[in-house]
């Protein structure tokens, strides 16, 4: 073998690797009906063979992490910023939802790790409690997140999501791994998971003291739809975001917060 073809035989096998591909985007935006086939061919894609479900590895926040060489891979958890136990989700370039019950204090650092696995590291310097409404704090940081990052969407508030009940959804924790739950289901403010026999028990995890806070999302044509926040123990329990008044608490204390922005949704169709 030529030296030359040598040597891109090695560069291609060092980029090979065992994380699995993402089904391709949707054509059109899905209805509330087609979320939970569309998902659930994308887990099954992703969850073939699963072995490891961290997040990052090598974490630091003085240098770049290195992300999971697994399915967490093809998920965005740039918005997530794990340098605390009480964690901080992006919900626009400028604020964050944390638990009103395990919140930041004010002054404190957020660090990010952007897609490259770099530190972006901003300052909370403003909070505003919903725990009247729900177990739900936002917070504004010094300057807005870099595009790296990403801010999560909602769903469009509303109180039609009951059929969302057996959808598998992804729940984080403390240790920056991701587990897959079903939800168990959408009551009122309120969102419950269960346990189920349809993923590994590698994903699957009863929650503990320290992942109060940690964001549950819906994965919508492949995209981290955020949806929760732990309050509660066990598969996970805590405030649905897309409920109208939790929805609306949060979109009115961004805008007293300040910054310009308010909640974002992923579009839905009917049917």
């Amino acid at each position: 073998m030529k030296p030359y073809l040598l040597l891109v035989t090695v560069l291609l096998a060092s980029c090979s690797s065992d994380i699995p591909l993402m089904p391709a985007a949707p054509s059109s935006a899905l209805s509330v009906a087609s979320i939970r086939t569309d998902s659930d061919q994308r887990f099954a894609a992703l969850l073939e063979g699963a072995a490891d479900n961290t997040i990052l590895t090598n974490y630091a926040t003085d240098r770049p992490s290195s992300w999971g060489k697994n399915f967490t891979r093809r998920l965005d958890f740039t918005g997530v910023a794990w340098d605390d136990t009480r964690t901080a989700t992006a919900v626009s370039p400028w604020h964050v939802v944390m638990a009103a019950h395990y919140q930041r204090p004010v002054g404190s650092a957020v660090v990010f790790q952007d897609r490259s696995g770099r530190p972006q590291r901003r300052t909370l310097v403003a909070v505003e409690s919903l725990a009247g409404v729900a177990d739900v704090a936002v917070g504004r940081l010094d300057s807005p997140l870099p595009s790296s990052v990403k801010p999560y969407r909602l769903l469009p508030p509303s109180n039609g999501y009951g059929s969302l009940a057996g959808c598998l959804a992804v729940v984080t924790d403390q240790q920056r791994r991701a587990f897959i739950h079903e939800i168990a289901g959408i009551q009122g403010s309120g969102l419950s998971f269960r346990h189920t026999g349809r993923v590994s028990s590698l994903v699957r995890k009863n929650l503990v003291t320290g992942d109060s806070g940690h964001p549950s999302f819906l994965l919508v044509g492949g995209e981290l739809v955020l949806i929760g926040t732990h309050t509660g123990g066990g598969p996970g329990s805590g405030p649905f975001y897309s409920s109208p008044a939790v929805f609306s608490a949060v979109d009115a204390a961004m805008t007293k917060l300040g910054g310009g922005y308010r909640l974002s949704v992923v579009p839905l169709g009917g049917g």
